[in-house]
């Protein structure tokens, strides 16, 4: 999506990154914006365009859509989810675009809700609305396939890391040891993009880009025009001066100064003065015509319609406050609805798999954000460690989970509600340096998620009868890999035996960073267990 090949021509400025180690040191352990999490943006189109190739089960385009915000809660992410508004533009590549509501967007709003996600309706395109909130601050990172996001005066995009889509098919991210693990993505800047030596683009640049290769709103460009003449002539600031002129003109002033502007364009092409072309270009600059750019394209790119430009969503668009968290008893009662195996025992039997770590995960920020708000933090003396003065071991207490995780009336006058952390983080048991994370410290912790069952449970409603469905958890839905050497991302071996109680501890990998503020207790008590044994082992 987007001008065709500009990704290439900005693959030299991206950087591999891991996700966990972008969402984890710029965002959680950063901390610019006192969030604790990289607050990212995504455009819900994608997201219905890649749901569409959905084709398992009941509801396959809502299951993708599930699975794919269960990945998103694996690390601190702050997702909001930005939808196409009224008046975004009504024909694109050629094909007009229907004014109704994606058949989708009922449902996804709702699985939004339920994970405690934000979103929002732009006023148009939702590409142009990410782009606007990420240059004035309110999000850090866009996470998205189009190329489109530079155009409009993105900062910081992360592209979708997913092996299957065109480009990243024969450029995929690898960690450091050379593996495509699905947790590596290409992350591009806008001051890298214009500091690289081989790219050198601004906003500007890019815009003239889409302008004469071809884009979105005019797929054919110049004629004659390629990619590589294209960058050459936005190198020599052609772009610069179009995205100047539209914000200090009219629009009835833009044809004169267009005038004049063109002259230069087709000087440069039949003189190659400024070197960015490799050759004179003498046809071209005669193929060049009067109406060359159209106005109105021009404009969707350099003052698309956004929040700050649309009145009515100056009044009713409020900043994001990152306040809520996933629901467990919402969520659960998203899969009764819409997927077959919506039965309770196999609801939680799936949860342990692919929701518990990333509750886990959950709850140690919300932890975090709460002793933030109410403790002194002393500076680190290491880029990691911390300690809260004054409270040995704050916790995720069970009173904080019902409170944070859970909408419904549970266990309010409960006695049991009291129990501390305990009743979650029992134990450390390892840590490692993975490329997977591209080497940031994880501890092994065990956990016990009999409260997080208990708050899903809550919310099931027992819609659906065994008789309803033929669906079985599979075997690898249901692994409780207690391998401390697991390969994150690796596909899980198959085991044999009955699946493990609901209730039964279960271990998961968790970043240093966040278990040390939460439970030093029990990092200290890990320490010494392994400073002991390194005594042992140089006394032998």
């Amino acid at each position: 999506m987007g001008v065709t090949g500009l990704w290439d021509i900005l693959r030299p400025a991206g950087k591999p990154r891991s996700l966990t180690h972008i969402a984890v040191v710029d965002g959680f352990e950063a901390n610019p914006n006192n969030v604790r999490g990289l607050r990212i943006g995504i455009d819900a189109s994608i997201w219905f365009f890649h749901a569409a190739h959905g084709r398992e089960g009941e509801n396959p385009e809502l299951r993708t859509l599930f699975f794919r915000c269960t990945r998103l809660m694996s690390a601190p992410f702050l997702p909001l989810f930005v939808f196409d508004g009224p008046k975004r533009p009504k024909v694109k590549r050629g094909k007009r675009i229907s004014g109704e509501k994606h058949w989708l967007v009922d449902g996804m709003k709702g699985m939004i809700e339920a994970f405690g996600f934000e979103w929002r309706m732009a006023p148009g395109e939702a590409e142009a609305e990410l782009a606007h909130l990420n240059s004035i601050g309110v999000i850090d990172a866009i996470v998205s396939d189009d190329v489109d996001n530079f155009l409009f005066g993105a900062k910081v995009v992360i592209r979708n890391p997913s092996v299957t889509l065109t480009g990243n098919n024969k450029h995929n991210a690898t960690n450091a040891d050379g593996r495509v693990d699905g947790n590596h993505s290409t992350i591009y800047t806008s001051a890298e993009i214009l500091a690289h030596p081989s790219v050198q683009l601004t906003r500007g640049g890019t815009i003239l880009i889409g302008l004469l290769s071809g884009g979105d709103y005019h797929p054919a460009g110049l004629a004659r025009c390629g990619i590589g003449i294209a960058h050459g002539l936005a190198k020599c600031g052609f772009g610069d001066e179009l995205l100047e002129a539209t914000k200090i003109l009219t629009r009835d002033e833009l044809p004169a100064f267009l005038d004049k502007w063109r002259d230069g364009l087709r000087s440069e092409l039949r003189t190659n003065s400024r070197g960015h072309l490799g050759t004179k270009k003498p046809s071209l600059a005669k193929a060049v015509p009067d109406s060359f750019p159209d106005i109105d394209i021009l404009l969707s790119y350099t003052n698309p319609i956004t929040s700050a430009t649309d009145a009515g969503a100056r009044r009713t668009h409020t900043p994001p406050k990152w306040v809520r968290e996933p629901d467990l008893g919402k969520i659960a009662h998203v899969c009764e609805l819409h997927f077959e195996w919506g039965l309770k025992d196999i609801i939680i039997k799936r949860f342990r798999t692919v929701l518990w770590p990333s509750i886990v995960l959950r709850a140690l920020r919300r932890s975090v954000l709460e002793a933030d708000a109410t403790s002194t933090i002393e500076p680190p003396s290491t880029p990691v460690k911390q300690r809260v003065i004054g409270r040995d071991a704050f916790g995720t207490p069970s009173k904080m989970l019902a409170r944070h995780f859970s909408s419904m009336e549970i266990g309010q006058h409960d006695d049991k509600v009291e129990d501390g952390l305990g009743e979650l983080i029992v134990k450390i048991h390892s840590s490692r340096n993975h490329a997977y994370t591209d080497g940031i410290l994880e501890y092994r912790l065990e956990i016990a998620p009999s409260q997080l069952v208990r708050l899903a449970s809550a919310g099931i409603q027992g819609l659906r009868k065994p008789a309803d469905t033929t669906y079985d958890v599979e075997a690898s839905d249901l692994d409780d890999d207690d391998d401390d050497d697991d390969e994150p991302g690796a596909k899980k071996k198959r085991r044999n035996g009955p699946p493990p109680d609901p209730e039964s501890h279960l271990r998961v990998w968790m970043p240093a960073c966040m278990v040390e503020l939460v439970r030093p207790d029990l990092v200290d008590q890990f320490e010494a267990k392994q400073e002991a044994k390194r005594s042992k082992k140089v006394g032998k």
